[in-house]
């Protein structure tokens, strides 16, 4: 009989320490404001409890769909690079830690007191990522997809590494589903120039990441079986 997978996803803002008093308290600001736009894309339906922030700039929270988890991850991190305008160099990201598993205790009130599968395959690897200067990891209950998936976030990093404000604002209303000629509409630029900014963030690459990383979980082979 299969079981219900949830996806934990813990994180904390990269390079915080340079932000401090009332600048601090914007960049956190920020950062629930990143939630907020993630789940009202998302759903309230795929979120088993909302994002909360805890212990400085580290945050947490969970998904019931298991298949949102990467498209939580993009979004997050094209809020907080969209945030500020500022050199590549100095770009404002988060680092995120996703575990996906199955949960043998999901508390009614905060996201950090629950445990299970998916709880310890994202918390425990949050620091190790920090050694490896990776700012996406993924861990599921199986090793195959794991190698895969290792690979993909890496992917990942090198291409949101390389994105402007403008070019994670694009990120999000594409990952939104929004056409061209909306976004140039919203941008106030052509929709030539909307083409341009999306091919220049590798937009057409990110899809197709995210798509091998829904089709994980439409597989019947990948998700657990309990006898």
């Amino acid at each position: 009989m299969s079981e219900q997978l949830y996806a934990v996803l813990t994180g904390d803002i990269a390079k915080s320490s340079r932000f401090a008093g009332n600048d601090r308290k914007i960049l956190l600001d920020k950062l629930k404001m990143a939630f907020q736009k993630t789940g009202q894309i998302l759903g309230a339906d795929a979120i088993a409890f909302p994002f909360d922030i805890f212990r400085g700039d580290s945050f947490q929270g969970v998904l019931i769909k298991a298949d949102k988890a990467l498209a939580a991850t993009v979004l997050i991190r094209a809020s907080m690079r969209s945030a500020y305008a500022t050199t590549l160099k100095n770009a404002v990201d988060t680092r995120i830690a996703v575990g996906i598993g199955t949960i043998s205790h999901l508390p009614d009130t905060s996201s950090g007191e629950g445990d299970g599968e998916a709880y310890r395959n994202s918390g425990p690897f949050l620091d190790k990522m920090t050694k490896h200067a990776r700012m996406t990891s993924i861990v599921t209950p199986w090793p195959e997809v794991n190698a895969e998936l290792n690979v993909e976030c890496a992917m990942l990093d090198a291409i949101i590494a390389r994105w402007t404000a403008v070019q994670a604002d694009v990120a999000i209303e594409y990952l939104i589903g929004k056409t061209q000629e909306e976004m140039a509409e919203k941008f106030k630029i052509s929709q030539p120039a909307v083409k341009k900014r999306i091919a220049s963030a590798n937009i057409y690459q990110l899809e197709l990441l995210m798509d091998r990383f829904d089709s994980f979980f439409k597989s019947e082979n990948y998700k657990p079986v309990r006898l």
